[in-house]
């Protein structure tokens, strides 16, 4: 019976000092990337040309832009308030971006694609932003549970990116994101 409470006070322990653990800012000695220089606009013109499909997808710079060509695709649908259609792009980008962060899990503002070739490469910010715009959608169908789950995995994302590449984008993206959950528990 010691054995048992022993054990289960160990388990109960541990969990509780991992969800004592923050995520860490972004080091103090980086310069913060201003939004003229890194911004979605910039992203999504990078990215603009012929199309990937999933299948399609081999190599990471493929996974990379498919995601943002689905989130580009998802923007338009939102800003049309054709909210099935953005829904499902949203997720459909975040699958690419999934894949992706597999193997290269760090935003950066100066990413060497392949020789002399440097794109703005922000997965974790870019999945964080879908996430905010599922959140929204969810909110406007009364789904406030969901839209806080949404919004509570953007803070996460953002926060990740943050912490590799500290960004005007990013920190606005999370005042943004803060502002919604601070709403949410009123």
């Amino acid at each position: 019976m010691k054995v048992k409470l022993r054990a289960l006070f160990l388990a109960l322990a541990f969990l509780a000092f991992q969800g004592c653990a923050a995520t860490p800012r972004a080091p103090e000695n980086k310069p913060l990337i201003p939004l003229d220089r890194a911004n979605l606009q910039a992203v999504f013109e990078e990215n603009d040309g012929l199309e990937v499909l999933p299948e399609d997808a081999k190599e990471i710079r493929d996974f990379y832009r498919g995601g943002v060509q689905q989130k580009a695709k998802a923007e338009m649908c939102f800003q049309e308030k054709i909210y099935p259609e953005a829904m499902k792009l949203y997720r459909s980008s975040n699958q690419f971006f999934l894949t992706l962060i597999r193997y290269i899990d760090e935003d950066a503002a100066v990413y060497n694609l392949f020789e002399g070739t440097d794109i703005l490469f922000f997965p974790n910010l870019l999945m964080a932003d879908n996430h905010l715009k599922i959140g929204l959608i969810y909110q406007a169908m009364g789904r406030d549970w969901r839209a806080k789950y949404n919004w509570k995995r953007a803070l996460s994302l953002v926060k990740q990116s943050l912490q590799a590449e500290p960004t005007e984008w990013g920190l606005a993206l999370e005042q943004e994101l803060l502002s919604l959950l601070a709403a949410k528990k009123k």
